[in-house]
């Protein structure tokens, strides 16, 4: 299933949806008198139990549908306004994660998974403006495969990794790149990774079930049309089990997210005439096989103060 958060025409808050077929939406949270979640993260933490009543609930609007019944739990995936699917308590990213994207900067991968913590408060729905800051010249994208934790846990063995997915969605990890090199020389990586609207999120999560194989998806990022990056999640040097392995040592919580890095093509490593950094009017498609598109536009943000 493809499970969202949207806001319905004229109204203030999100509701819990299902994508449906024919880009239709069933507004699970207007559901009234079904023990339903009412939330997606809701639906995370309750577990399968949540997960199979929504299920359930779908594949009754899908029936009465194709009956040729009007519900008003049923919305136009095009008259809906996106929200991020939930906001995580954390992000744990990986950096250098694709051999190709590592020769785009420092040529050297890391020897084991490696990267930095992205803040949730840095997370925007598909559709929104992203900000290009006014202090940096080289504003970043990185399409990114996310996995949505499932359950609580630590300490995680690999060969258990995949029993705490619950599923997957796409990260726009967007960088400046400046600010990012020059914090790297005093051994951290903060504001470079975290400034308003850096994490793009969405549109949808999909539950794990639809991906048997995470590692084998295209992962395909457009600006303006114009096709950037073009890999496949096969090539990622540290693969789930290990990612999520090594950074369940902090610790997780039903609905954190590991965003698992990016491969080549960024702005970053073109060089070309012009440049490939994100500019003020620049549409950002990143897409991934088997769950979507996530589409924003740059916009620059001022100075303030």
């Amino acid at each position: 299933m493809k499970l969202l958060t949207f806001r319905p025409p004229r109204a203030r808050t999100g509701h819990f949806g299902v994508l449906l077929s024919g880009n239709r939406i069933l507004d699970v949270s207007a559901l009234a008198g079904r023990k339903l979640p009412a939330t997606l993260l809701e639906c995370i933490q309750k577990g399968d139990s949540a997960l199979a009543a929504v299920k359930a609930a779908a594949a009754d609007a899908e029936a009465a549908l194709t009956r040729g019944e009007q519900l008003p739990q049923i919305f136009a995936l095009d008259a809906v306004t996106f929200e991020a699917p939930l906001i995580p308590g954390k992000i744990m990213a990986v950096g250098k994660n694709y051999a190709d994207h590592a020769a785009e900067g420092s040529g050297q991968a890391y020897t084991r998974v490696a990267g930095f913590i992205k803040v949730s408060s840095c997370v925007v729905p598909n559709g929104a403006s992203i900000h290009k800051p006014a202090w940096t010249e080289s504003f970043d994208y990185e399409n990114e495969l996310a996995i949505v934790i499932g359950r609580e846990c630590s300490d995680v063995a690999p060969a258990a990794a995949y029993d705490y997915v619950f599923g997957y969605t796409i990260m726009n990890d967007l960088s400046c790149r400046d600010v990012q090199s020059a914090e790297r020389q005093e051994g951290n990586i903060c504001i470079g990774k975290n400034f308003p609207t850096a994490a793009p999120l969405g549109p949808w999560i999909v539950t794990k079930d639809e991906i048997p194989d995470p590692h084998n998806l295209r992962i395909v990022t457009r600006v303006n049309g114009e096709v950037r990056q073009n890999g496949t999640t096969a090539n990622q040097i540290h693969r789930i089990p290990a990612q999520i392995a090594w950074y369940s040592h902090a610790g997780f919580q039903p609905g954190d997210l590991i965003s698992s890095g990016t491969p080549a093509g960024t702005g970053m490593g073109y060089k070309g005439p012009g440049t490939w950094y994100l500019q003020h009017g620049d549409r950002v498609e990143c897409e991934i096989e088997g769950i979507g598109v996530l589409a924003n536009t740059v916009t620059t943000r001022k100075r303030r103060g």
